[in-house]
């Protein structure tokens, strides 16, 4: 098995790259031939594929990382993990989930400190921080590099304390080692500038394809080279990659029967 780690590690400390979120082998493929830097499992989209809720315990870890490893056999470049809460509460469920997604072949995985339980919500800092830190450790423990994303959900779910809780939690992963930081929700500039400014290492942003304005303002959708001068590293487009898929194939259907013929009027989805 080819081991992409060194280089998906070397890619987080200099340029800004695509990291493309996909559901399946076929779509791997095709974007690694269009030229994507990096690949990455979504898991709404994989959820969604099998005909699951994208929700914690809904698609087990073995069946995440069976599904990932069908992705690393398809795919010539870094294989990322949407590894959601990392498959448990503690920090050595952490250090299991390093270690089960790492055998697949994958290059790195990202860990978010929401719970999953509605009940229990977001994990408290201390504990959101020692369950990065233990897998950092796991990570450290394997033979080839292996990316830790820490990642939190304060923004995306309008939680409590905002971009000051939001920041606190990355500079937290930071400390203890992890080599991406990543909080989906930072939809507007002045917004990633901070993260990318005060989180304390490498950030990822997540691009929300299909939105008809990505700044709150009405402006232009910023570009690779407006996240890229911001001081961005890696981009990558989550789950909104396969509902576009699905949203075109559904359009696509839909003038087939509406014209009752095979060419459709719109190529868009």
């Amino acid at each position: 098995m080819n081991s992409f780690g060194s280089q998906f590690m070397e890619m987080h400390r200099s340029g800004t790259f695509v990291m493309a979120n996909v559901a399946d082998a076929g779509t791997a493929r095709a974007l690694c031939g269009a030229g994507v830097a990096a690949i990455a499992t979504t898991s709404s989209g994989h959820a969604s594929t099998i005909g699951r809720r994208d929700a914690a315990g809904d698609v087990t870890m073995d069946e995440h990382a069976e599904h990932t490893a069908i992705l690393v056999a398809a795919s010539t470049v870094p294989c990322n993990v949407d590894a959601e809460n990392g498959y448990g509460h503690e920090p050595e469920d952490m250090a299991a989930a390093v270690i089960s997604f790492a055998a697949t072949g994958a290059a790195g995985m990202g860990i978010e400190d929401w719970s999953g339980d509605p009940d229990r919500g977001l994990y408290d800092r201390a504990l959101a921080i020692a369950r990065i830190e233990a897998a950092v450790e796991a990570a450290e423990a394997l033979d080839d590099p292996f990316v830790i994303t820490g990642r939190t959900e304060v923004l995306l779910y309008g939680l409590d304390g905002g971009l000051d809780e939001t920041v606190a939690r990355l500079q937290g992963f930071a400390e203890v080692g992890a080599h991406c930081l990543y909080a989906p929700g930072t939809w507007d500039e002045d917004t990633i500038r901070a993260v990318v400014d005060e989180a304390g290492g490498p950030v990822n942003v997540l691009v929300p394809l299909g939105r008809p304005a990505f700044l709150p303002d009405g402006s232009p959708a910023l570009s690779v080279g407006d996240l890229a001068e911001m001081g961005v590293r890696r981009i990558s487009l989550g789950g909104f990659l396969y509902s576009a898929q699905v949203a075109f194939a559904a359009d696509l259907t839909r003038q087939i029967l509406d014209s009752g013929t095979f060419q459709p009027t719109s190529t868009t989805g």
